[in-house]
């Protein structure tokens, strides 16, 4: 019987023991999982500030693609509807030419500014592919020169509102996008205009 109940003490010692050393198991443990959760926050924070690093990457693209966009078509209507002045047969042609010419340059400034802000400078060349398409303009006339210049400008502006509604999709807020905004609503009265042009 004494054998049983020192059997059934050391048991019991045996398992206090353990229950200790577990505590202290799972406290250390507890201890060493807030040491190791602490790497893994900083882990996720640095990838998540990767990812943001990425991503401003991928926002300065974004909006070096935009700048670009703009100026190019800002610049393609300005120069064709400086022709058009000069060259257009159609008194309503000429009319849409120098509203072409005043809005496309207010839209200029402003993306100049915007462009400032975020660090961007505006290209003030056109690229081959339009200044080709200006260079054959400007070796039209009469009615065959009204008819190109009002279809590149109905292309232009459709074009020209694609690549906005696209940029607007996921452009970062700021001056860009705020400028990209306005844009629409222009690029948008400006094709409704061509609509009335007869």
């Amino acid at each position: 019987m004494n054998k049983v109940l020192l059997t059934a003490v050391a048991t019991g010692v045996l398992a206090l023991s353990a229950c200790k050393q577990s505590g202290t198991t799972v406290s250390n443990n507890q201890t060493q999982g807030m040491a190791d959760e602490a790497p893994v926050e900083n882990s996720g924070l640095g990838n998540g500030m990767a990812d943001g690093n990425m991503g401003g990457a991928a926002n300065a693209s974004a909006n070096q693609a935009y700048v670009q966009d703009a100026a190019t078509s800002d610049m393609f209507e300005i120069q064709s509807s400086q022709i058009a002045l000069d060259k257009a047969t159609l008194p309503s042609a000429k009319t849409y030419a120098q509203m072409m010419i005043d809005e496309h340059g207010k839209s200029t400034s402003e993306l100049k500014a915007a462009a400032q802000s975020a660090g961007l400078t505006v290209p003030t060349a056109l690229p081959a592919d339009k200044q080709a398409q200006v260079e054959a303009l400007r070796a039209l006339s009469g009615a065959g020169f009204d008819q190109r210049y009002l279809a590149d400008q109905r292309a232009g502006h459709q074009e020209t509102l694609a690549k906005v509604n696209s940029y607007l999709a996921s452009a970062p807020a700021g001056p860009l996008k705020d400028h990209a905004a306005k844009v629409t609503g222009v690029v948008q009265k400006h094709l409704n205009a061509l609509e009335k042009i007869k």
